[in-house]
């Protein structure tokens, strides 16, 4: 029994150090490890998950240390023991499961796939940013790459066909006239996520395209979004994927220049390889 005492934090801890190691490579290989982290810091994830599982062999490795000196404790005491009260190297089996439930709570949740599902509540306390001086990463060099390049889930652009766009150019474009230019009135097409809304709609033909914008991970994403306008927009569950066929305007409403995609089309789709904008 003084053995199973001592040994089984040790267990729990390989088997923990394990878990977090191994469900961390796993995110990677299968791509999902984009939808929580960004790309600069993915390397540095992938790194730790190999270093948790190297100390899990090590853990392992102890126990087997651990079960040869209880063996040899429990020999030069026999004969003379000697009772000593509560065992301090037990943390009792409510405690072990406690402390186990909290360190792997986080990496459940992360493997069942729950933690990057936002809903248009999470929209609502966050509120949608449509000015890019709340988001301290973005920059006008970002803008300029962004418009020599296609956005990575938007389809090739074909002789006569749409443009790729991303809701963040229509926010850059919105500070940088010359980069509106580039766009402003052409065929584009946009990838996002579907929010109804609740005020300025009283004609009922416009809704938001938001996408999550994160700086460092998915706890810290923030929604941007442009306001999509439209004579028939099919019915589309809240924050579900659509692709928005149409043209950019950027007209002047309460007094200020705002984004509106002048949609021709607007479809349900899936789901972008990565979700996020950075």
């Amino acid at each position: 029994m003084h053995f199973l005492t001592r040994i089984l934090p040790s267990v729990r801890n390989a088997l923990i150090l394990l878990l977090w190691g191994t469900g961390i490579l796993w995110l990677a290989g299968s791509g999902r490890l984009s939808t929580y982290l960004h790309p600069s810091l993915q390397p540095f994830t992938v790194a730790a998950g190999f270093l948790l599982i190297l100390l899990a062999g090590f853990a392992i490795m102890g126990l087997a240390t651990m079960r040869r000196e209880t063996a040899h404790s429990c020999a030069c005491d026999h004969g003379h023991h000697e009772d000593h009260g509560d065992d301090h190297h037990g943390e009792g089996v409510a405690g072990m499961f406690i402390k186990a439930l909290v360190l792997v709570t986080p990496i459940l949740v992360l493997l069942s796939g729950n933690a990057d599902r936002f809903t248009t509540t999470t929209v609502a306390n966050r509120g949608v940013v449509q000015d890019l001086a709340k988001l301290p990463s973005a920059n006008a060099s970002a803008a300029k790459t962004a418009s020599k390049t296609a956005a990575p889930e938007a389809s090739p652009l074909k002789e006569g066909g749409s443009m790729p766009l991303q809701v963040i150019d229509m926010l850059y474009a919105l500070q940088m006239p010359s980069y509106r230019e580039e766009f402003e009135g052409k065929d584009v097409e946009m990838i996002a996520q579907y929010v109804p809304m609740t005020t300025g709609n009283h004609k009922g033909d416009r809704f938001q395209a938001v996408r999550m914008f994160i700086t460092c991970c998915a706890a810290d994403a923030k929604p941007v979004g442009v306001t999509v306008r439209g004579s028939a927009i099919p019915r589309i569950p809240e924050m579900g994927w659509v692709k928005i066929t149409g043209k950019p305007t950027f007209p002047m409403e309460g007094g200020k220049r705002t984004a509106i995609l002048e949609a021709s089309k607007v479809e349900p789709c899936d789901a972008p390889t990565e979700p996020f904008v950075y």
